[in-house]
């Protein structure tokens, strides 16, 4: 029988590990390895080999490690404001948080200089702009553009493993990824109260699917267009409806629609294994984002 002691102890690690777990927005993980394989797609590797693996878990642990700089940047506002995270609520320390920032950029670091130092020195920009991004964030006007170059790098630091160069179509791409997370970034900022002029990026959230149609798709990618195109609609509705109006869930499956992005880059590619993961993908982001929020 167990003593009352153990019980206790294992508690609190499951609850440590349930915090770890919302610090990472772990929910949100599967679609950063879609933009890894889109890019990588887009240079020429429709399979996901080593070096694409390698560079999915840097771009995973870049991500992560972003997350967690995030709500150490915040402290004080989640403090006052959402006492039930992680760090104020003391369930995972400020210590811990920033040797984990610290060990995930590293080890990412180390993937990337492995592949390549193109595709290293590509990923020292990301660190860059999402350390930029977690430092001044509440009070830059232009946050979302920054947070969108972070999603676009992605793309590029895939092509370059796998090409040591990057294309037109990559660039295309990675300009979609960015106005797309622009449209997304300035809703959830909205949804912060730090005000936004109507909700015009939305606009931004069409131009993939555009992209796509008039760039001669395979006959077996063109369903891929109305998948994306419906859910970007539905998700988008919850900020437009007067009633039940829900700027969290909008995000959240704009988030996961990410996925659906990178699934016509992969189609329009020819990687039919790609687009098998992105739509795994969405499916599991979908899937996690209701046990760990995305946002």
């Amino acid at each position: 029988m167990s003593s009352e002691p153990a019980v206790a102890g294992r508690a609190r690690e499951t609850s440590r590990l349930r915090g770890h777990l919302a610090l990472a927005r772990i929910s949100n993980s599967p679609t950063v390895v879609s933009d890894a394989l889109a890019g990588a797609a887009l240079m020429g590797a429709l399979r996901p080999e080593a070096t694409v693996v390698a560079v999915a878990v840097a771009m995973v642990l870049f991500y992560t490690a972003g997350m967690y700089l995030n709500d150490l940047s915040d402290y004080a506002i989640d403090a006052r404001q959402r006492p039930e995270r992680p760090l104020p609520s003391g369930v995972v320390s400020r210590s811990e948080a920033l040797a984990g920032v610290v060990a995930l950029f590293l080890v990412g670091a180390i993937l990337l200089w492995v592949a390549g130092p193109a595709p290293f020195l590509s990923g020292l920009a990301l660190i860059a702009v999402i350390v930029v991004y977690d430092l001044w964030h509440k009070t830059n006007p232009l946050s979302p553009a920054v947070m969108a170059l972070a999603r676009g790098l992605v793309y590029v630091t895939a092509g370059l493993a796998v090409a040591g160069a990057v294309s037109g179509q990559l660039l295309l791409w990675a300009g979609l990824l960015f106005g797309f997370t622009v449209g997304l970034t300035a809703i959830a900022k909205a949804e912060a109260g730090t005000g936004l002029a109507g909700y015009w990026p939305a606009a931004l959230l069409a131009l993939p699917a555009i992209a796509f149609a008039v760039s001669s798709p395979p006959p077996l990618a063109w369903p891929l267009a109305p998948l994306f195109i419906g859910w970007t609609a539905y998700a988008a509705s919850f900020v437009y409806r007067a009633d039940r109006r829900n700027i969290g869930r909008a995000v959240g499956y704009l988030i996961a629609g990410i996925a659906l992005l990178d699934a016509l880059a992969l189609g329009l590619a020819g990687s039919g294994i790609g687009v098998a993961v992105a739509l795994v993908a969405w499916g599991l982001t979908i899937y996690l984002q209701r046990h760990v929020k995305g946002t």
